[in-house]
């Protein structure tokens, strides 16, 4: 008995008195990077079960085209129909259970967003760079 009373209590498996029961000892920036962690890996889930369902479809094929191959006097108009269609196409796809427009609209934005980068930024007359500039035309 009074071996016991002079060793010295097992620390490893007792949580400090100041600290609440049930949590841990870490740091919070490393609950919140563990966190982070978790959500990233939820979001990579969703985006993949996402792919899966629409890359095989044509719609979505067929709306990279419609966006890419648009005219630039029109390019501003293609991202809004793209925008408006995939989000009418949300509302079908919430009622109905179909994505097709879903497809389509996302297909037509994706299309859009190359078309952007290559084609109007090369293109000095559409005034994209930084304020002030004056082009010489």
């Amino acid at each position: 008995m009074t071996d016991d009373a002079h060793t010295l209590p097992d620390t490893r498996t007792q949580a400090p008195a100041h600290a609440a029961p049930g949590r841990s000892r870490e740091a919070w920036y490393v609950r919140a990077l563990t966190a982070l962690g978790r959500g990233l890996r939820r979001f990579g889930r969703w985006l993949a079960a996402w792919g899966r369902r629409l890359a095989p479809s044509p719609f979505l094929w067929v709306g990279i085209v419609l966006g890419f191959g648009t005219s630039l006097l029109v390019w501003e108009s293609v991202l809004l129909l793209g925008v408006v269609v995939w989000l009418f196409g949300i509302w079908v796809w919430v009622t109905r259970g179909r994505p097709v427009l879903v497809a389509l609209g996302l297909g037509i934005v994706l299309g859009w967003l190359p078309m952007l980068y290559f084609f109007v930024g090369s293109l000095p007359h559409t005034m994209i760079g930084l304020p002030g500039v004056e082009y010489d035309l």
